[in-house]
């Protein structure tokens, strides 16, 4: 994409060689916490208001090629209704990049239960329905995130005094009708503007099953009735299970793996696994393409669903270094090669990245980190650089 604005920045000296560790007992991450739009409060630089002024730095590049028109699958990021409604600079320039890079959306908390879920049998699904409006309006694909999540509960229903019965009740009328509220939205030629839920997000803890409201007042397979109440409220939206290091963590993959297998054995109804994919600079290694062949091997559609490369999980650096920034533009290289090049077309739904500029990403941390494809100032970074490699399916090693 075509620079925003202009950085000048100073040459960085370049520091210690990048830590190191096994795909097994690298560092573990979870997903992103349910924040309401963090980052929000959108920090325009007036100063930098010439756009016909080359970016310059080792960390930066201008772009000639947007990832969509690379990809031959749809290609993600995340919103929120505020955003999209929003006039600011910063919400203005987001949703160009929005239009000119990606095809796909995924709303990162406004889609969630704890959002949506407002009462007893009672619903708000406003910010669900201008994201999809918007969706509409500009040829995006909608993927709905997450109608069951341990970590997005609203406060009555984690304090809901009825029976167990009446809980799962209460849940098994939320999923019905939010799937069915959603699978009414349709574009021009009337396909469904969004495309796809992942139902279940997070229910393993490692390879165990999660302890989690769900659990213990529903029981263990919760998760089993989630999504076939979901499939009877639309019999074609595509039913994902999502969850972090599948790549990287081998027992908790197997675990995943050996659920889908009894999902589809007892027919239960399952479209595609969701690979969250919040990677570091350095890990996982071997393990990244080992992980995607083996969950394309289960027959499913893949979806890398929540991209990111942190680089400073070991809190051992006060600034971008080069060194670092060129672990990151090599890893989000090698995502994008290995998921063109492994998953068969047919299996191939996406890939979705987990947020725009550095600041607004849930692993930012104050300004200790910088995991996503654009700094702070909308230029586009050289990890943008690496996924158009792999997308482009340049290998990497």
């Amino acid at each position: 994409m075509k620079t925003v604005k202009i950085v000048i920045l100073m040459i960085l000296l370049v520091v210690a060689g990048c830590s190191s560790g096994s795909d097994d007992t690298g560092p573990q991450v979870g997903g992103p916490s349910d924040d309401i739009d963090p980052g929000g409060s959108d920090d325009d630089n007036p100063d930098n208001d010439d756009d016909d002024v080359p970016v310059v730095g080792p960390f930066v590049y201008d772009a000639t090629e947007d990832l969509k028109n690379v990809a031959s699958f749809p290609i993600g990021n995340i919103v929120s209704a505020s955003k999209l409604a929003s006039t600011s600079t910063a919400n203005t320039t987001f949703k160009q990049i929005l239009n000119t890079e990606y095809n796909s959306i995924t709303a990162e908390n406004d889609m969630k239960m704890a959002n949506m879920f407002t009462g007893p049998d009672t619903y708000d699904f406003s910010d669900g329905d201008a994201i999809v409006a918007y969706a509409k309006e500009n040829g995006h694909r909608v993927h709905g995130h997450a109608l069951i999540w341990h970590q997005s509960i609203p406060n009555w229903l984690n304090n809901f005094t009825g029976t167990d019965e009446e809980f799962e009740a209460q849940v098994e009328g939320y999923v019905k009708a939010t799937v069915a509220h959603f699978a009414e939205a349709e574009d021009d030629d009337g396909n469904p503007i969004v495309a796809s839920w992942d139902v279940v997000n997070e229910y393993f803890d490692g390879s165990s099953v999660r302890s989690s409201l769900f659990t213990q007042r529903i029981g263990n397979d919760f998760h089993e009735k989630a999504f076939q109440w979901a499939r009877e409220a639309d019999p074609d939206v595509k039913l994902f299970y999502n969850d972090y290091n599948i790549a990287g963590q081998v027992d908790k993959r197997n675990a995943i793996i050996s659920m889908v297998n009894n999902f589809i054995t007892n027919s239960i109804p399952i479209d595609g696994i969701g690979m969250q994919m919040h990677l570091n600079h350095d890990w996982p290694s071997s393990d990244l393409p080992t992980s995607i062949q083996a969950i394309s091997d289960t027959g499913l559609l893949v979806h890398i669903s929540e991209l990111d490369v942190k680089v400073n999980y070991g809190d051992d650096i006060t600034e971008l270094t080069e060194e670092r920034a060129a672990a990151q533009e090599f890893q989000y290289q090698r995502a994008g090669y290995y998921y063109s090049t492994i998953v068969p077309p047919a299996q191939q739904f996406g890939l979705t990245l987990w947020g725009f500029r550095d600041q607004d990403s849930w692993l930012y941390d104050g300004g200790s980190d910088w995991p996503l494809l654009y700094d702070n100032d909308f230029n586009t970074k050289i990890s943008h650089r690496g996924l158009v490699a792999g997308l482009n399916e340049e290998n990497p090693e």
